[in-house]
């Protein structure tokens, strides 16, 4: 009995990990880092080929950065960043080399429910949100706020509700595109249920009280009608158009936007005048907070913008190389958007890449490990999902279509 459990621990060790990433965040992101430190000695050990991609060309840009931080500002705290970008470097190299179709299913299947769980975990908040140790190892103690008494927003198990939001809307994605697999197979009994978790999702990202968060939900149904019938899409944005006073007042914390908005002008401001203090390498994550603090004698963990913080902790090497992946991944995604072929994934990907970026533009989610790791998986199988599409002809950019041409 024990064997067959050792032996389907170590045969699902991925999976129990990302289904712990929900149920025990802690844990669950130490199992995915050493999961990616493993792999990375594994592969430096076997000498294996690795291609250069365009998130793992991102990610050794953060990693060169950071140590270039930790020299030029002699700290060598700096160098745990550093560590961190070796264990999602191995992570990423263990999606494109190793995982299958199935792989990214069981991912995407497992956030949908972590996306329930979250939604579920709502009506006993009040007490979930305290910070006790066994709320910490559950996610669900609220970080970043002083007063936990009645607070109204979703946390989840995301120690945040910026955090949960940014889960909820990849779950969300997934959740869409399956949809529309099953209308184009007139499953309507699959259809009548995903429905219901829908609406149980879009109410839970409504309840976690984030304007970006809403305002990405839209976005993400406008690319849902085109990919699914383009006369709904004219429709639904039309309406989005003449009604626009009306969403707005379903917005959550509508009263306060522009001075929401005003208060994240001036964070980004500070940061933008942090970067050009150290322009090159920046300051790492750890080292923002402690710049900040001194510099602006206020306390602000991130930028509060994808863009901004990646050029204030990892320096212009990092923000520069974040825009040349944005830009190849828009002009990969455009590729596909328009064509009629319908791929297994293709639904799945065009929904959900979007949500990094457009809640990167308000806020700095890929901040928490744990959204960070879900973020990785996504980018490593969508790099491998289309390593077959040709970019200026620079094979480097691209991994060998005969080596996984059957997860497409």
């Amino acid at each position: 009995m024990m064997m067959s459990l050792s032996v389907f621990a170590k045969k699902h060790f991925m999976t129990i990990s990302i289904i712990l990433c929900f149920l025990l965040p802690p844990l669950g992101v130490t199992l995915m880092l050493l999961i990616g430190c493993y792999s990375l000695n594994k592969a430096w050990k076997n000498r294996l080929k690795v291609n250069l991609t365009p998130g793992l060309f991102l990610l050794c840009c953060m990693f060169i950065s950071s140590l270039g931080a930790g020299v030029v500002m002699k700290d060598h705290s700096y160098f745990l960043v550093s560590a961190l970008m070796l264990a999602y470097i191995g992570l990423y190299i263990k999606i494109t080399k190793e995982c299958v179709m199935k792989t990214f299913s069981v991912y995407k299947w497992i956030t949908i429910y972590g996306c329930l769980y979250f939604y579920g975990l709502y009506p006993f908040q009040e007490v979930t949100i305290h910070p006790t140790i066994k709320n910490y190892l559950a996610g669900t103690a609220l970080l970043g706020v002083g007063d936990v008494n009645h607070y109204p927003r979703l946390i989840g198990a995301a120690y945040n509700p910026n955090f949960s939001v940014t889960i909820l809307l990849l779950g969300l994605a997934f959740l869409l595109a399956e949809l529309l697999k099953n209308l184009r197979n007139a499953a309507y009994v699959k259809v009548g249920f995903q429905s219901i978790a829908i609406i149980a999702i879009i109410h839970a990202i409504i309840l976690t009280g984030s304007r970006a968060g809403f305002a990405t939900m839209s976005i993400i149904f406008v690319l849902f009608c085109f990919r699914w019938n383009k006369v709904v899409t004219l429709l639904f944005t039309l309406m989005l158009a003449v009604q626009y006073k009306f969403i707005l007042e379903w917005m959550p914390r509508n009263e306060n936007l522009f001075e929401s908005a005003e208060t994240r002008k001036d964070i980004w401001k500070k940061s933008f005048d942090l970067w050009q203090e150290y322009p090159l390498f920046g300051m790492t994550p750890l080292g923002f907070r402690e710049e900040y603090v001194y510099m602006f004698h206020e306390e602000i963990p991130h930028a509060h913008n994808l863009f901004l913080a990646m050029f204030a902790e990892y320096g212009a090497l990092g923000g520069v190389a974040l825009i040349v992946v944005v830009l190849i991944n828009i002009y990969k995604a455009s590729s596909l958007f328009l064509i009629k072929y319908q791929s297994l994934n293709l639904d799945t990907f065009l929904l959900s890449l979007p949500v990094i970026f457009l809640t990167g533009i308000f806020d700095y989610v890929i901040f928490s490990p744990q959204v960070a790791v879900m973020a990785i998986l996504l980018m490593a199988s969508w790099d491998k999902y289309t390593a077959r599409i040709p970019l200026w002809d620079l094979q480097f950019f691209s991994i060998p279509y005969e080596r996984y041409r059957y997860y497409l």
